[in-house]
């Protein structure tokens, strides 16, 4: 029989802290919970978590302090009420596989660690570069373990591009809006989202788990966490 996920909460508040335990155990995950960094730092060192969820507003100390600390060693959510860009950045920067901001959804943020657990995310919650697809031109995809090819639109192209450009920093829909429609983006139309839903289609493969490095960041705008090589 598998073994369950195993996923710390480090969080100040007991309510929240209470609640994430009980979904994540009713999700089927063994569960650690922390108040801050000295009580994680003590369950770190007697237990071997897969994934953590850390509250970036501690009482004994800056979240951001923990996440370069545990990044490297296994999968690292963050949560905060704080939506400030660069706060973003710089979780993503050390290493959080994601941001999730308060208010959230209990379930749909249990769904979101264990989800990635299955997908065996690494350590620093990067997916496996996409090492199926090739670039074929300048506006074909080409799945080599299938043979099958996926032709781009000329914005589909350009989105990935600006999506593989960016590294590990989220592109916001605004900057998405900008370098293709040449406006501002507006939250009342879809055309962003619908753009981002045709191309995360064109991306999938079953077989290797490529539509999985195409990431919503919540409240934000997407990342690519791959890689897609040019064909020789």
């Amino acid at each position: 029989m598998a073994q369950p996920p195993t996923v710390l909460v480090v969080e100040d508040d007991l309510q929240l802290r209470s609640l994430l335990k009980r979904r994540l155990e009713a999700e089927g995950a063994d569960v650690f919970t922390a108040a801050g960094m000295v009580d994680a730092v003590g369950i770190l060192r007697a237990f071997r978590p897969q994934a953590a969820v850390v509250d970036v507003g501690l009482e004994d100390s800056n979240g951001l302090d923990l996440v370069a600390q545990l990044a490297a060693e296994l999968l690292v959510i963050v949560i905060t009420g704080n939506r400030e860009l660069s706060l973003l950045r710089r979780a993503l920067a050390l290493g959080a596989a994601d941001v999730v901001f308060k208010p959230f959804d209990d379930r749909e943020l249990a769904e979101r660690v264990l989800g990635r657990l299955r997908q065996g995310s690494s350590g620093s919650g990067r997916a496996a570069a996409a090492v199926c697809l090739e670039w074929r031109g300048r506006r074909t995809l080409l799945c080599t373990r299938l043979g099958r090819e996926e032709r781009l639109s000329a914005r589909e192209a350009q989105a990935l591009r600006l999506l593989l450009d960016s590294g590990s920093r989220p592109v916001t829909r605004d900057e998405l809006s900008r370098a293709i429609y040449g406006e501002a983006w507006d939250p009342d139309s879809r055309r962003v989202d619908a753009l981002v839903a045709r191309l995360r289609g064109k991306l999938n493969c079953e077989r290797c788990g490529v539509q999985r490095g195409l990431t919503t960041v919540h409240n934000v705008g997407y990342r690519f966490d791959g890689s897609i090589p040019a064909a020789d």
